[in-house]
């Protein structure tokens, strides 16, 4: 009976963990794709990649150091430079100093901008989807396994 109400608890916590990452990551997608959709192109140049390190201790007492590299891009539109950061980073780095990238940007503030590649722009709401695509089945098969042990049984007389 105990394990029943674990398997139901866990499965829950899994299936409702699930549902709500497969819900974000719908909805960064569609954000992402509503804003490619209006945003205007042109070609900007990799200016240079910015490094970001992060330490992390694991449970045995070892450090281990991550870095990525983070493309600035620059670009014109109607005669103004514009220059961002990509939230998107790598290891090793996805481009090179003086590359030439695509670039969506939002036509009324082109500060906003991207790099309009599909992984840049759909990298995040793939790994968020993807988990919630995990998490959903195992916690719905936990959650009926958890509910079929716990249902009392009948005995059908004879």
């Amino acid at each position: 009976m105990r394990n029943g109400r674990l398997f139901t608890i866990v499965g829950g916590i899994f299936g409702l963990i699930g549902l709500v990452l497969l819900c974000v990551g719908i909805a960064l997608a569609a954000s992402t794709a509503g804003f490619l959709a209006s945003a205007g192109r042109t070609d900007g140049t990799v200016a240079g990649l910015t490094a970001r390190t992060s330490t992390t201790r694991s449970s045995d007492g070892h450090t281990r150091r991550t870095t990525l590299w983070y493309p600035t891009v620059e670009f014109t539109v109607g005669g103004r430079r514009y220059a961002f950061q990509s939230s998107t980073g790598s290891n090793p780095p996805s481009h090179e100093k003086g590359e030439s990238v695509p670039v969506a940007y939002d036509p009324d503030d082109p500060s906003d901008a991207r790099i309009a590649s599909f992984w840049s722009a759909f990298l995040a709401p793939l790994i968020v989807g993807g988990l919630g695509v995990v998490f959903t089945p195992i916690g719905t098969v936990l959650f009926v396994k958890g509910r079929r042990i716990t249902r009392p049984r009948t005995r059908i007389a004879t």
